[in-house]
Formats: C-alpha cells, sequence, structure tokens
C-alpha cells in the first residue's frame, strides 16, 4: 500500500483505527483458542496439543503462540479481562506473565484467588515490562537471585548476570542516558564497558595510554558529550568531520562548512537549562500537550534558530533530545528530511 498521499492526520487517524481493530481481532483469537481447545478440534486436525497446532498448523512462532495460550488461559479464568484486552490496559507479555507466576505459585501449593489476580492486574494496567516485572516481584513474593553468574561462551564473550539495588541501578540509568551519544544504541553492555574505559583510563592507564586528539568523545558535566575534532577547535564548540575528512563545525542545527563565531554558552547557563528542563527533552505536541521526557541523546537548541538571527540567550534556548532537535530543524527548513536519523 502506498501511503505517500496521505496527509500526517490521515496516517495517525488511519494508524488508530488498526491499532483498536488489531486488540479487538487478538480478543477474539484467544477466545478461538479456547473454543478449539475445549472441543479438541486440533486432535481432529491430526495435532497432539493447541501449541503444536498454533505453531505447525497456523505459523505462529514458539514464543507468540506460547503467549496467546497462556494469555486465552487467564482468560478463560477471568472473562471480565476481555474489554482490557481490547482497550489495550493489559497486554499479551503481561497475561502470559502473570499466568507463569499463577502456575509457579500453584506448584508450590499456594492458592491465589480470581479477586486478588483481579487486583494484581489492575496495577499492571498501562504498564511496561520492567514496571510490570516490579509489580510482580513484590506480588507474588518472587525470590530475589542474590548470585552472580559469570559463564564464558564459544565466541570468548563473557555472560554476566547481577542483581543490582534500586540506588544502583538508578545510578547506572543516569549514566546509560548521559552516555546516549556514545551509546546510542543503548545495550547494557555498551554502557557498561563505556564507563570502565572511561575509569581505566583516567586512573589505572592514565600514564600509559595515549591522549586521544580525533574523533574523541568527551563528557560535559551537563551530560552532554562534545566531540574535538582536534586541538585548535574549542571544547565548548561541537566538533566533527565529513565524510572526505575535511573539518565542519556543528551547530546546534545545520552542519556548515563556516561559521561565523558565536559566543560559547556558559556552563552556568547549560546548569539553569538542564535544572529547568529537568534533565529531560522539552518538545511538548500542541495538540494534545504531550511532553516528550526524554533523557535519550539530549542537546542544546536554539527555539530562533542562529541562522536566523537567534541568540544564546538563556530565553531562546531549551533542551531537546536529538529526535525533536532534527524535527525542528525540519521544521525551520534547516535540515534535508532525508537526512533524519
Amino acid at each position: 500500500m502506498d501511503l505517500q498521499n496521505f496527509s500526517n492526520s490521515e496516517i495517525v487517524h488511519r494508524m488508530q483505527k488498526l491499532v483498536k481493530t488489531e486488540r479487538k481481532i487478538t480478543h477474539l483469537v484467544l477466545v478461538h483458542i479456547l473454543e478449539i481447545e475445549a472441543r479438541r478440534i486440533y486432535a481432529e486436525l491430526g495435532y497432539d496439543g493447541m501449541y503444536t497446532y498454533l505453531t505447525r498448523e497456523l505459523g505462529y512462532s514458539e514464543a507468540a503462540a506460547y503467549r496467546r495460550l497462556q494469555s486465552a488461559r487467564l482468560l478463560k479464568q477471568m472473562p471480565e479481562l476481555s474489554e482490557k484486552i481490547e482497550s489495550g490496559a493489559l497486554h499479551l507479555s503481561q497475561l502470559t506473565r502473570v499466568q507463569k507466576c499463577l502456575k509457579e505459585k500453584s506448584q508450590k501449593g499456594a492458592m491465589i484467588s480470581c479477586a486478588q489476580v483481579l487486583t494484581i492486574l489492575e496495577k499492571v494496567e498501562n504498564k511496561n515490562t520492567f514496571q510490570t516485572e516490579a509489580v510482580l516481584a513484590k506480588e507474588f513474593d518472587l525470590p530475589i537471585p542474590s548470585y552472580e553468574v559469570l559463564r564464558p561462551q564459544s565466541d570468548e564473550s563473557v555472560r554476566l548476570e547481577i542483581t543490582l539495588t534500586a540506588e544502583q541501578f538508578k545510578e547506572l540509568q543516569k549514566a546509560k542516558d548521559l552516555l546516549s551519544h556514545v551509546c546510542p544504541h543503548g545495550e547494557w553492555s555498551e554502557v557498561i564497558g563505556a564507563l570502565a574505559r572511561k575509569f581505566n583510563d583516567k586512573n589505572i592507564l592514565k600514564s600509559n595510554a595515549p591522549r586521544a586528539t580525533l574523533n574523541s568523545k568527551k563528557l560535559s558535566s551537563e551530560g552532554i558529550f562534545v566531540e574535538n575534532v582536534n586541538e585548535d577547535v574549542s571544547a565548548n564548540e561541537n566538533g566533527n568531520r565529513n565524510s572526505l575528512g575535511t573539518k565542519e563545525l556543528v551547530t546546534d542545527r545545520v552542519i556548515a562548512t563556516k561559521v561565523s563565531p558565536r559566543k560559547a554558552i556558559s556552563v552556568a547557563v547549560k546548569k539553569e537549562l538542564f535544572r529547568k528542563a529537568n534533565a529531560c527533552c522539552e518538545y511538548v505536541n500542541k495538540k494534545n500537550r504531550q511532553r516528550c521526557g526524554s533523557k535519550y541523546q539530549l542537546q542544546i537548541d536554539h527555539v530562533k534558530p542562529v541562522a536566523f538571527g537567534g541568540t544564546s540567550d538563556l530565553t531562546n534556548l531549551r533542551i531537546l533530545c536529538r529526535t525533536h532537535n532534527l524535527l525542528a530543524a525540519e521544521k525551520a527548513g534547516l535540515s534535508d528530511k532525508r537526512a533524519r536519523g
């Protein structure tokens, strides 16, 4: 289907309708799974169970079949979940996880009433996977693995499993946000590796390691990484090189080979900007007042672009994530849409 001729509002409206339809269909799929299982229709079709039927006959992946089967069985016990599934308040991964917790408790001889389960499900409505796991860990009193696992693998990589306190994880999450320019994929292995290298370079290897002068990234106190092109570029400017290796200065929105000198933003102003923004992206959708709030790849943006006479006064500055900084550049006509990252 070619969507090029649809407006943004039409695309959004169609997407909302499709998601609503998808949720309704998902509920209907669960209902049909229950009926096929109750009638043992899978046996007549030559399969030994519902799981085999879902994977081999209908082509679901093992994980997708498992989620639907477990969710359907929980729905059978509590039909009142139908509305929550259709509205999107509860999704299959949550129902699957709850069903698994119930099964584990049952195997240990513990009984949990339907009323208790409904209360737990209410607490995980509209929550993401991490938040859901936090609720279930508390409500089902899940065991806390305190041991650490260090396992070598065939490609010489090492698998590390550890348990962090809430405070330790909070600090690590903050470091991940600050490192988002250096570790754009946000994988924990990248984050931990970057932190270890920084610590080692600063302490253990300080006397032996050569100082980086090209393409080294530096973390400012405000959590913005700036790239040093070479020693004659000010550390207060973002430096970069293009694919040909020629010097370019990166402004907030555009890359230009020649940029008029401008006063660098002071550390005090940067700190005040991040304080006011609560270290989050300040972009707000004008229609629904939804604020982005991302902490990922934060950048200082000029509300009125420097190219149009904007200043670096506090009143003309804001904090945006990379995505919304690029969007602002597009709307100002300062960035090619095809170059979006």
